[in-house]
């Protein structure tokens, strides 16, 4: 469903639970063990990615099915729960969480990326939130991360309009970091995976936590969080090595 693959500082984290890699409460649990392994063994990042043409598909049909039935009608409010306090997981972890995606990243699928902290996107993939279509809105806290990351013009567009937009287009409105094509993807993400996870994982950390409360709080309340980010980093061991190396190679330029 997911395979694992630890390198140096970053936990790869492939996809591989059907050619859409579309939502249920196993893959629900199989990204939530994903994460738990990378912040038990202090991994910098989380990189998710998959081995099919397609990202996430978003909601499971079977389930979609259970929603339907009288008798499973509340399964709608477990599963859009579970996977919002699996989205917020991955948002509120210390863990930079990086998804990789191409093909279909649609619905709770888009949900899943936008809850990570770094998105690079095929040029081709397509992104958007069809549920709109056929009657339910996509779970997870998805309109709200929408909202916030593209603005409300854009989360419109994709809600109200039914657009579906390409990785380009989704970069040109802000809703991925970073574009590659198609036969790029792979490589241009390992690469600046690579670069993220060779950064100060403390220090990453503390950048998490401040930007969180830039993203809600106000100035005074994110001033003071950054101080005592600051304070934490210069008592934190990795930080004093990397801040005395930099030091010493000054020190031998002079």
């Amino acid at each position: 469903m997911i395979h694992l693959e630890f390198r140096d500082a970053t936990l790869v984290a492939t996809l591989e639970r059907n050619e859409q890699n579309t939502i249920d409460e196993h893959l629900a649990d199989a990204l939530d063990h994903a994460l738990e392994q990378a912040e038990q063994r202090g991994i910098a990042v989380l990189h998710l990615r998959s081995a099919t043409p397609h990202f996430c598909g978003g909601a499971d049909p079977a389930r979609v099915r259970r929603w339907l039935d009288p008798d499973g009608a509340a399964g709608l409010g477990t599963d859009g729960g579970r996977w919002a306090r699996l989205f917020e997981r991955i948002e509120n972890s210390p863990v930079v969480a990086f998804a990789e995606m191409r093909g279909n990243a649609l619905g709770a699928g888009l949900g899943l990326a936008l809850a990570c902290d770094l998105r690079i996107a095929a040029a081709s993939a397509r992104i958007g939130v069809p549920e709109v279509r056929v009657g339910l809105l996509p779970a997870g806290m998805t309109v709200q991360r929408l909202t916030e990351l593209g603005g409300i013009v854009t989360a419109q567009r994709l809600l109200l309009g039914g657009d579906i937009i390409d990785g380009a287009e989704a970069h040109r409105l802000g809703l991925v970091h970073w574009i590659a094509a198609d036969d790029a993807l792979e490589s241009n993400a390992a690469v600046t995976v690579q670069r993220v996870a060779k950064q100060s994982s403390a220090a990453l950390r503390e950048a998490k936590r401040v930007l969180a409360s830039a993203r809600s709080g106000g100035r005074d309340q994110t001033a003071a969080i950054e101080k005592t980010a600051f304070e934490r980093l210069i008592a934190d061991e990795e930080p004093r090595r990397r801040i005395e190396s930099l030091l010493g190679r000054l020190d031998a330029r002079s």
